[in-house]
């Protein structure tokens, strides 16, 4: 997670990343909290929800998510996009079928229903979180975002999470991982199976403050171990991806 605000960020977000009440009363409780001062910038939030839009997934799996600001910006694309497609869908199929006024608002009342009832069971935003706080936290910073409809909150290890729902056959089409940079290179083995065919992986702080890159670090555990994802995600036959430059650095890869 990083949070790194300059002029040029500060001038990018009054222009196209405005944080809302909400998001900045996660930040506000954030703050004041005990622990570390983690999450995303604004910045990268909106490039989150660019994607979400772009790659329009059914659903997604966040591997860490903390006070839930990054959460928020994902649940809300999440929304929007699945509104959009519904609209969209239904729009398209009653002008196929050629019905009269009065069946389109019958049938699509009736959709609507059944597609509630399908997100309640798979078009939602997965929360992986390993400390029971901070999954409260989560709820409630949720119930203030009104999305308790489209995430659900599971605590545990992250590791054993994915390897649980693996087992369960479930699948994301989308993957947000930030969370313990020691196990990154086990993230990305796991987000394998996890992932369906165009399937979108991003990973946060990729670049490390540039540690990465530095040659003279050797003996740092965690610098090391994102080193270690990077080159396994570059060399992996199971994605096309990069590495870009927002904030700590941001990996994406496509599921191949």
């Amino acid at each position: 997670m990083s949070d790194n605000r300059n002029q040029v960020i500060d001038y990018i977000t009054e222009r196209f990343a405005k944080e809302d009440d909400v998001l900045k009363q996660v930040l506000e409780n954030q703050l004041t909290g005990q622990g570390p001062q983690m999450n995303i910038g604004p910045d990268q939030g909106k490039f989150l929800e660019l994607l979400v839009k772009i790659h329009k997934p059914k659903n997604i799996l966040e591997v860490g998510s903390y006070y839930g600001y990054s959460s928020i910006w994902l649940a809300r694309s999440l929304r929007g996009v699945q509104s959009t497609t519904s609209q969209s869908s239904h729009t398209n199929r009653h002008c196929e079928e050629g019905v009269n006024a009065t069946n389109v608002a019958i049938q699509s009342s009736n959709d609507l229903d059944r597609d509630a009832n399908a997100r309640d069971d798979e078009q939602k935003l997965t929360c992986v979180e390993v400390s029971e706080k901070q999954c409260e936290i989560l709820k409630e910073h949720f119930k203030l975002a009104k999305l308790e409809d489209f995430t659900e909150v599971i605590q545990g290890s992250g590791i054993e999470i994915m390897k649980h729902l693996i087992k369960e056959e479930r699948q994301f089409d989308m993957i947000f991982i930030d969370a313990d940079k020691a196990n990154y290179p086990n993230y990305l083995d796991l987000s394998i199976d996890l992932l369906p065919k165009g399937g979108l992986l991003l990973v946060d702080n990729t670049l490390w403050n540039g540690k990465v890159a530095d040659p003279s670090i050797t003996d740092d555990k965690q610098t090391n171990s994102i080193r270690q994802f990077n080159d396994k995600l570059a060399a992996s036959k199971h994605f096309d991806s990069l590495i870009i430059t927002i904030q700590d650095g941001l990996a994406i890869g496509i599921r191949k």
